[in-house]
């Protein structure tokens, strides 16, 4: 069996992602619409250890915010900014997994966010079972994201997701029928919709917290009592998070907690982030001497690589939706961007420092099972475990080389979608 009909096999007949736009919709049964590399992502050891420690790092951090949410009052107001008051209970977060967005650039690693949605955990482990057994050795051994998260959930329940995250709706199949189900447990997954009984059930949350807000079904269904994983805290689902890390009145605190080391790999992999409208907390001065945001538009493209994301909990803060690069603009209208998001006080906005990402040959099996070769920027997107006793172990990961033209780092049919396995030689 070839990989192309062993991925076909491995997915269980469920359709991993439907293509939102028909023009890039591929005349195929297959049940994945993305390109399939005859190989996994080869990492060197020095890289796979990075990796492994930034997990470690990442749930610490993590850990950390929460801290300061609890005590720290200009923290928590500016992560209860904008969010409704059914959320300001302090309740403790309960994700079961952290996944930092890795760039693969000249310098090493870069994380641009960290995700706790579900979105790609199915396709990362059905990756990860058609190259395991196609015979190569993947990082992650076979059964270690099934047997985490059984230990981690009740069982029963429903993984519910809403209509924006319908082409997803295989992967939420998948990992119903086979992550979370099995070993005595059952469950389901099922599209918010009125007709879906999930009334007092337990639920694992595959949608936004602002889908509400276009999304009538969702909106309802969160009116319903429900027992949640993750709970309903969207302070800890801003890209936020990693402005603090760079907030010169909390480096002496990050130091305690994190100790030096973790600190200063923080510091290396997250690029130079603030809060748009904090700039004057920044540690470290902004390019070309500029005091604030605004004024990134008077320089010139080159001295203007810098990313403005909506932060969380806003309609357009996912897949890329909310992402602007200013040094892709003219000033004028980068500008008028900042001005736009200084001027919205319900919502959160982050300038992150851009760091381009290296272009690495990768090869593809075309429509005839011909190996193609494209120049691909690498995003890895690694989940790691963020309860129990394995908290901060690697439970599951992927590879995306997109095509080097892109600036946007989400996966798409043109895509190239593979494991990681270590390359002992490298």
């Amino acid at each position: 069996m070839d990989i192309k009909e062993l991925l076909n096999y491995e997915t269980k007949g469920h359709r991993l992602y439907n293509v939102r736009r028909d023009e890039y919709r591929k005349n195929t049964e297959d049940d994945y619409n993305f390109r399939v590399s005859p190989t996994p992502f080869r990492m060197n050891k020095k890289q796979k250890d990075e990796i492994l420690i930034i997990g470690k790092a990442i749930c610490d951090y993590m850990d950390c915010c929460i801290e300061l949410y609890k005590t720290d009052e200009y923290i928590k107001n500016i992560l209860d900014r904008g969010k409704p008051d059914k959320y300001l209970k302090n309740i403790e977060p309960n994700f079961l997994f952290l996944r930092p967005d890795l760039i693969l650039t000249q310098e090493g690693f870069s994380i641009c966010e960290i995700e706790t949605s579900p979105f790609g955990l199915g396709l990362a482990e059905v990756l990860n079972r058609t190259y395991g057994h196609a015979g190569f050795d993947p990082l992650v051994t076979e059964n270690e994201l099934k047997n985490y998260i059984q230990s981690q959930i009740p069982s029963v329940g429903t993984i519910a997701y809403s209509d924006k995250v319908n082409a997803f709706s295989g992967q939420m199949d998948f990992l119903a029928d086979e992550i979370f189900s099995g070993d005595g447990k059952r469950w389901d997954s099922k599209k918010i919709s009125r007709q879906s009984n999930l009334k007092n059930k337990e639920i694992y949350r595959a949608f936004y917290l602002s889908d509400e807000y276009k999304d009538k079904d969702v909106a309802l269904f969160l009116q319903e009592p429900h027992i949640y994983i993750p709970n309903p805290t969207p302070q800890f689902e801003e890209k936020a998070l990693l402005a603090f890390i760079w907030d010169k009145r909390y480096s002496e605190f990050f130091k305690q907690k994190l100790g030096t080391a973790e600190f200063e790999l923080l510091r290396k992999v997250i690029p130079k982030t603030w809060i748009v409208g904090e700039e004057q907390y920044i540690d470290e001065c902004l390019p070309r001497g500029v005091k604030d945001s605004i004024s990134l538009s008077s320089l010139g493209k080159n001295s203007r690589k810098y990313v403005l994301k909506q932060s969380g909990f806003n309609t357009g803060s996912s897949w890329g939706e909310g992402v602007e690069f200013l040094h892709k603009m003219g000033g004028a209208k980068a500008g008028e961007k900042i001005k736009k998001a200084l001027e919205d006080k319900n919502h959160l906005y982050i300038i992150q420092e851009f760091k381009p990402g290296k272009v690495v040959h990768m090869n593809y099996l075309d429509d005839n099972y011909e190996i193609k070769n494209m120049d691909a920027k690498i995003r890895i997107t690694p989940y790691f475990s963020y309860r129990g006793k394995s908290k901060g172990k690697l439970i599951a990961i992927k590879v995306t080389g997109c095509e080097k033209s892109t600036e946007y780092i989400h996966a798409g049919t043109s895509s190239i979608n593979t494991s990681v396995i270590e390359d002992e030689e490298r």
